[in-house]
């Protein structure tokens, strides 16, 4: 399986220890440019799990605001860590406005971003003021969730991002070493196909729930989030700013409901 690397380790259990074979979910750089009218920019290096970089780069441009769709995009180009993406030459980019100053780690959504002024101009998105879920779905959705993360089932080291129908179907899912990540490639993998809609879904994440995933949650046009994990105080004012349904802390008997209860029934 790719995303997985073996490592000799030494493990103690109490007083004994011993030699064994360990797993690790690989964690490299990603170095992401753009081409626009004859020009190349670099959007700087991603730390992540290798595979399904189209999904992930696609993912990311979308929730920084650079394509409003797939269709702005002429050819994706993989080479090894590097990807270039090459854009329509009707795309406005404004470089200045999606410059990163540093490496975006692998725990890191917006690290490197010189302003936070123009986020909020992200969510064009009208979400689905139809859709509600019940909270005994969404706790039998954890229970697939912990179910279909093969790259955590072996390594422990991976965040998952899952959309699911307000039914508990899978509507589609992904992996990677950074949460926000995961969350990008699932949104350029959904992007990609335009039969999966994020508007009818919720999205679950296996870690906490920080401005920057409700951000490209909401950017995407999901009208509810679930998180294993805490909420950060911005990502609950975001979500009531946008009557998006933010649950975070669930568990198979509870959870907690931040904003848009009208949503959970």
């Amino acid at each position: 399986m790719g995303g997985i690397r073996e490592s000799d380790v030494i493990r103690i259990l109490e007083d004994d220890s011993e030699r064994v074979v360990d797993s690790l979910a690989v964690e490299s750089p990603l170095s992401i440019e753009i081409i626009h009218q004859g020009k190349t920019y670099s959007l700087g290096i991603t730390m992540r799990t290798p595979g399904q970089d189209d999904d992930l780069s696609i993912g990311f441009l979308y929730s920084e605001g650079i394509i409003e769709s797939v269709a702005e995009i002429e050819e994706i180009g993989i080479d090894n860590n590097n990807i270039s993406v090459k854009l329509n030459e009707t795309v406005v980019f404004d470089e200045d406005l999606h410059r990163r100053q540093t490496i975006t780690t692998s725990a890191c959504g917006i690290c490197g971003k010189e302003s936070l002024t123009n986020l909020h101009q992200l969510h064009t998105i009208t979400l689905n003021e139809s859709f509600s879920i019940s909270s005994d779905q969404i706790s039998k959705n954890l229970e697939l969730l912990n179910s279909i993360q093969p790259l955590f089932e072996i390594t422990g080291g991976t965040h998952a991002a899952v959309a699911f129908d307000n039914a508990g179907n899978i509507v589609a899912s992904r992996e990677d070493v950074g949460r926000h990540n995961a969350l990008d490639k699932l949104v350029g993998h959904m992007l990609k196909d335009e039969a999966l809609d994020p508007a009818n879904c919720i999205a679950h994440v296996s870690g906490r729930s920080s401005f920057e995933l409700v951000q490209k949650a909401i950017r995407a046009g999901f009208p509810v989030l679930a998180s294993v994990g805490a909420a950060s105080s911005l990502a609950v004012d975001l979500a009531r700013e946008h009557n998006f349904g933010l649950v975070s802390f669930l568990k198979p008997e509870s959870m907690v409901i931040h904003s848009a209860p009208n949503r959970i029934t």
